[in-house]
C-alpha cells in the first residue's frame, strides 16, 4: 500500500515535501481535512455515506459553516444539505461535492505540531475540547475526527508571515505531546496521531515515522468511521 491510496495523507505530504511549510495559514488543515471525505468516499466504508453523495443530498462546507446556525470556523465538516438546494458541479479530481449544510454529520479539525510542541500542546488541546464540543452541541450524533501531525524532526526552521527562526525540540517533545493528546481520546470517535519528520529547509524533505504505521493507523480509523455513519445515521 501506498500513501497515494489516502488523498489525506497526500495532502498533509505535500504540505511540507519540495516546500515551505508556513504556519498560522488557516488553509492548510482546511485542505487536508478535505480529503477524508474523499478518502470515505473512494474506499466504500458506508453504503449510505456514498449514497448520500451519489443523490447530491450531502456535501462538504469548507467555510466551517452551518446554515442558520452560528459556530465558529472548523477545518471541514460533510453533512445534508438543505431541502430544495442543489449542490455545486463538482470541481475537476473530486468525488464529493461543495455547498450548504443543514445537518453536520461528519466534522474533522487538523492540527500540526512542527515546532516548540511544548508550548504549543496546551492551547491545540483546548481548541480541540471546543471543537468536538461545538458539533455536539448542533448534532449530538456527529462524528467528531481529530487529525493531528507530530513532528520528530528536530532541527526545525519555522516562517510565519516574513519572520524565519530556528528551533530545535527536545528530544522527548514528540512523546510528551502524544501523552497529552490521551486526554481527548474519549472525546473524539477517531483521534489520528500521525508522526512525520519534516526539517522545513531547502530541500524540505519529508517522510513518515512509520509508512506502514500511517497507512493502518488510517485506514483502520476510515473503517470504523464507515461503520459509526452506518449505525448513526439509519434514517
Amino acid at each position: 500500500m501506498t500513501n497515494g491510496k489516502f488523498r489525506l495523507l497526500e495532502a498533509f505530504r505535500t504540505s511540507f515535501a519540495g516546500t515551505v511549510y508556513r504556519h498560522r495559514d488557516p488553509t492548510i488543515g482546511n485542505k487536508i481535512a478535505r480529503e477524508l471525505f474523499e478518502d470515505l468516499y473512494y474506499h466504500k466504508v458506508s453504503v449510505r455515506f456514498s449514497g448520500e453523495i451519489d443523490e447530491r443530498i450531502g456535501a462538504v462546507n469548507r467555510g466551517g459553516t452551518v446554515h442558520g446556525r452560528l459556530i465558529r470556523r472548523n477545518d471541514s465538516f460533510f453533512g445534508l444539505v438543505p431541502a430544495g438546494v442543489e449542490v455545486s458541479p463538482l470541481a475537476a479530481g473530486v468525488s464529493v461535492p461543495e455547498g450548504l449544510v443543514a445537518e453536520p454529520r461528519v466534522g474533522a479539525e487538523v492540527k500540526i505540531l512542527a515546532k516548540a510542541q511544548l508550548k504549543q500542546i496546551d492551547r491545540v488541546v483546548s481548541d480541540l475540547h471546543n471543537f468536538v464540543g461545538r458539533m455536539n452541541k448542533i448534532n449530538g450524533r456527529c462524528i467528531n475526527i481529530a487529525v493531528v501531525g507530530i513532528n520528530h524532526e528536530q532541527e526545525y526552521i519555522g516562517y510565519e508571515g516574513r519572520r524565519r527562526f530556528r528551533g530545535r525540540l527536545g528530544a522527548q517533545e514528540p512523546t510528551k505531546v502524544a501523552t497529552k493528546l490521551e486526554e481527548l481520546r474519549d472525546e473524539y470517535d477517531e483521534l489520528l496521531v500521525l508522526s512525520f519528520r519534516a526539517s522545513n529547509q531547502s530541500p524540505y524533505p519529508f517522510s513518515w515515522v512509520s509508512d506502514v504505521r500511517v497507512n493502518l493507523d488510517y485506514g483502520a480509523a476510515l473503517r470504523r468511521v464507515g461503520v459509526l455513519y452506518q449505525e448513526r445515521f439509519r434514517a
